[in-house]
């Protein structure tokens, strides 16, 4: 009944909820959430392509079945990926997002029906209940949570997509809540027949069901912040196929001699190899950190570009190399390998490898088709340039209303339009939905600055700071805001604490210059210009001030 035992499997698969969720509250409490993402993106997300590799590649017999797969797919994947990043087209990430979700429920799907086949349940109307029961949570879940659709529509538009209306997005939702609903009531009916007929499901199978569409339901709709959100549920998937992987390739290495050196090296019933093979995933994911240090633009956006092609491939690797139904397979995860019925028989008849020609290749071909147009089309549309922000962000308030995010950026896109009024309208909205959005509190404050309300526009940039102490621009603007109202010492300290996290901001140490200046120190604030320009002699607000500081000392 169980992959390990039901401690372990507890803990690593069906109830890894239970402890990844206090872990996650005490990182909240230490770190900002975009830290809390990229760790978990890092040695998570981009770590755990890693074991799905090293199967491709270093199964001799599986490279040799689908050697073309193996060596196609990198090249079309990565070179696409590198081109749409380099040109910084939207496409490719939006590809990966929805890819990502079908890859999460289908990984979860797999491990049901394992879970079931440790009992004997077999039956195809199990497992295609199983799968509509996947589909159609996680889908639900999706397309009910305000962050996940305001971001996968803002992605859209960004990569030229022709225009959604609200209505059809209510429309889908409700079509698809609909679905959710009957295919639910025909799993419990299906539930109580087996189990009225003496064929009963695997008890772990449903306690796994139930914590991991609950879990990626309060991933996507409880949880504001989708950075957190993602972060969640990526650390439940990401444990889930290590675990797998791991029982996997020890079973591999006790049944068959042939299986390569470093793969029996490495899959060793000792704690210490355990620590290797993680100590490896960490090491493969720890590339995604490296683009943010580089220097160069271009080398930054190629290197992310492969690193979403490491996902792609994964994600695609996955959808064959692990098929429960495959003989192998099911020999390598413990389970039997003689289906016992006749309809069993057919599916596995039915699972021998796609070639490159014949019926099942032209399948195949058809469902790269699939995929190739779509992102061709999207790469062409965005070149050709997609719709005004102004325009985007107002279809996808109407079409997300509930989005704090889609709210704060709308009112970003009405303040570069002059429309002040309206923007406030907005970003309040936005924080009634999201007290704790950081963004809303700081363009709120701009807003209300403009206005002439600075006290109101002074509260929301600290409660912008206080949210998220790394807004640069945040601390410019209570700093200037600050100056307005005659605190200079204090806005000083804020542009102090703006310039500690980027010392070399032009913008924020002319302003600083600026208070200097008004506090009598100008031979500081001349200093300060005198730096600005030093890394950027074109930048006019620095000389203008410079030439004004000078003439007024040279007057004294």
């Amino acid at each position: 009944m169980w992959m390990l035992d039901p401690g372990r499997d507890f803990v690593l698969i069906v109830g890894a909820p239970f402890l990844i969720l206090p872990a996650l509250w005490l990182a909240e409490s230490r770190f900002r959430p975009e830290q809390i993402y990229l760790f978990v993106a890092s040695f998570g997300a981009v770590g755990h392509h890693l074991p799905g590799m090293m199967r491709a590649y270093g199964d001799r017999f599986l490279f040799q079945r689908f050697k073309y797969r193996f060596v196609l797919t990198p090249l079309l994947l990565g070179g696409t990926c590198l081109a749409f990043a380099v040109h910084q087209l939207t496409a490719m990430v939006l590809v990966a997002y929805l890819w990502g979700v079908w890859h999460g429920l289908m990984q979860t799907y797999g491990f049901l029906r394992i879970y079931d086949a440790k009992v004997g349940s077999v039956s195809p109307l199990t497992a295609r209940l199983d799968s509509a029961m996947c589909v159609t949570w996680f889908g639900a879940a999706v397309l009910l949570s305000p962050t996940r659709m305001a971001k996968i529509l803002t992605d859209y538009y960004r990569s030229g997509g022709a225009i959604v209306s609200p209505a059809t997005v209510e429309t889908l939702t409700n079509a698809w809540l609909m679905a959710t609903a009957l295919v639910t009531l025909g799993f419990v009916g299906h539930l109580l027949y087996t189990r009225a007929r003496g064929h009963a499901q695997s008890p772990a199978k449903l306690l796994l069901m139930a914590t991991s569409i609950g879990f990626w339901w309060y991933s996507n709709v409880s949880v504001s912040h989708m950075l957190v959100g993602i972060a969640l549920f990526e650390v439940f998937h990401d444990v889930q196929y290590l675990t797998i992987v791991w029982i996997f390739n020890l079973n591999r290495v006790d049944r068959n001699p042939t299986v390569g050196r470093f793969t029996r090296f490495l899959f060793r019933r000792s704690w210490g190899l355990a620590g290797l093979y993680v100590g490896l995933v960490a090491a493969y994911g720890s590339l995604n950190l490296i683009p943010p240090e580089l220097s160069s633009q271009t080398l930054s956006r190629g290197l992310t570009g492969l690193l979403t092609a490491s996902a792609l491939l994964h994600f695609y690797y996955d959808g064959f190399i692990w098929k429960v139904r495959e003989p192998s397979i099911r020999e390598s995860l413990g389970l039997s390998t003689a289906p016992p019925d006749e309809a069993t028989v057919k599916r596995t008849q039915h699972a021998r490898p796609i070639e490159p020609s014949g019926p099942s290749g032209w399948a195949h071909g058809l469902k790269w088709a699939a995929f190739i147009v779509p992102v061709a089309w999207f790469g062409v549309a965005q070149t050709r340039g997609s719709m005004l922000a102004l325009d985007r962000d107002r279809l996808i308030v109407l079409a997300v209303p509930r989005s704090a995010e889609a709210r704060n950026n709308l009112g970003g896109a009405l303040l570069v339009r002059g429309e002040i009024d309206a923007a406030i309208d907005e970003l309040q909205e936005a924080l009634r939905l999201d007290p704790a959005h950081a963004g809303a509190h700081s363009n709120l404050g701009v807003a209300l600055s403009r206005r002439g309300r600075l006290p109101e526009a002074i509260h929301h940039y600290r409660e912008a700071l206080r949210l998220d102490p790394r807004q640069m621009q945040a601390y410019s603007n209570l700093g200037n805001a600050l100056l307005q109202q005659g605190q200079v010492r204090e806005a000083i300290a804020q542009f102090d604490a703006g310039l500690s996290l980027d010392p070399d901001d032009p913008q924020a140490r002319t302003n600083r210059a600026g208070a200097l200046y008004q506090d009598g120190r100008i031979d500081d604030a001349i200093g300060d210009l005198q730096r600005v320009l030093r890394a950027r002699p074109d930048f006019e607000p620095a000389r203008r001030n410079l030439e004004i500081m000078r003439r007024e000392r040279d007057e004294k």
